[in-house]
């Protein structure tokens, strides 16, 4: 038996004081589809988001063959006293399964609705989520790609101990515009 088997034998749900990181299920589709759909919200990603319901669907149900396999650790956020998804926390291995740790690091991706923005909720959920994952010893080091004009996603990776490692220029393609974007790395180190 691998030592990851029992991390991904069923999906880690995780409270905290005022929310619940969950597995996401079909039922979250059109919370997901909601949250996508506004363009302020849209400014910070390298893509528009999901374009229907049914493209959000296949999105879950990518992320849950993906944990499956081992390949990626998706939480949809709620309340503790509300199903409705309101964010996610995404974390993967650069390369490979969760089993190559820790010769690969971890990716670090995360959403929120916009009407919790600048309550902690994204800094509770994140603190819970890593909490989780550095309790693996093999858990080395978990990276964000930010992009400059984020400046809050910046403070709030500071804040949980991520520290900036450099500017790398035109590292991403918008998905729609074509154009290359920016990204500042972020790193923490684990152990």
């Amino acid at each position: 038996m691998n030592k990851w088997d029992n991390f991904f034998s069923t999906f880690p749900s995780i409270q905290t004081e005022r929310l619940f990181l969950r597995q996401i299920v079909a039922a979250d589709a059109e919370d997901l589809y909601c949250f996508y759909n506004d363009a302020k919200f849209k400014q910070y990603l390298d893509w528009n988001g999901p374009s229907s319901i049914d493209e959000c669907l296949n999105m879950i149900d990518f992320w849950n063959r993906s944990f499956e396999e081992k390949r990626v650790l998706p939480w949809g956020i709620s309340t503790r006293n509300n199903d409705k998804l309101i964010g996610t926390i995404i974390i993967m291995p650069i390369r490979g399964t969760f089993e190559d740790a820790p010769r690969y690091p971890f990716t670090l991706a995360y959403d929120l609705e916009m009407e919790f923005w600048n309550k902690g909720f994204m800094t509770e959920a994140l603190k819970a989520a890593l909490n989780f994952c550095k309790k693996e010893p093999d858990v080395h080091r978990i990276q964000a790609e930010v992009l400059p004009e984020n400046k809050a996603s910046l403070r709030l990776l500071e804040k949980l101990g991520f520290h900036k490692e450099g500017l790398l220029n035109q590292y991403l393609m918008h998905e729609s515009s074509k154009t290359f974007m920016n990204v500042i790395l972020m790193a923490l180190l684990c152990n």
